[in-house]
C-alpha cells in the first residue's frame, strides 16, 4: 500500500497504521479510571433524595382531616392567624 500526498500538505501525509500493544502506563490508567468514590456527604444526600422521592407529594390524612371538619363546619382560622403567616412568608 503507497500512500503520498504531493504539493503543500506533504507535510501532512496519511501513515498507515501499525498495531502496537498498549504501554503498561496505559493499562493502568485504565484500571484507575474505573474506580469510583462516593464521599459520605454525597451518600448523606442520595439517601435524602431518595426519602423526599418516596414521600407523596400530598398529605393524606392531613387532607382528609381538614376536608371532614369543613364538611361538619368546625374548621375556622383566625384572621390574625391568616396575616401572621402572610408577613411570615414575605419577610
Amino acid at each position: 500500500m503507497d500512500l503520498r500526498v504531493t504539493g503543500a500538505y506533504s507535510a501532512y501525509a496519511l501513515q498507515p497504521t501499525r498495531n502496537t500493544a498498549p504501554s503498561p502506563r496505559t493499562e493502568r490508567a485504565r484500571a484507575d479510571s474505573d474506580k469510583v468514590s462516593i464521599s459520605a456527604h454525597a451518600g448523606d444526600y442520595q439517601a435524602a433524595l431518595t426519602a423526599a422521592r418516596n414521600t407523596p407529594d400530598i398529605r393524606t390524612d392531613l387532607v382528609s382531616n381538614i376536608r371532614s371538619m369543613l364538611d361538619a363546619g368546625t374548621y375556622s382560622v383566625s384572621a390574625s392567624d391568616v396575616a401572621a403567616r402572610i408577613f411570615q412568608e414575605l419577610a
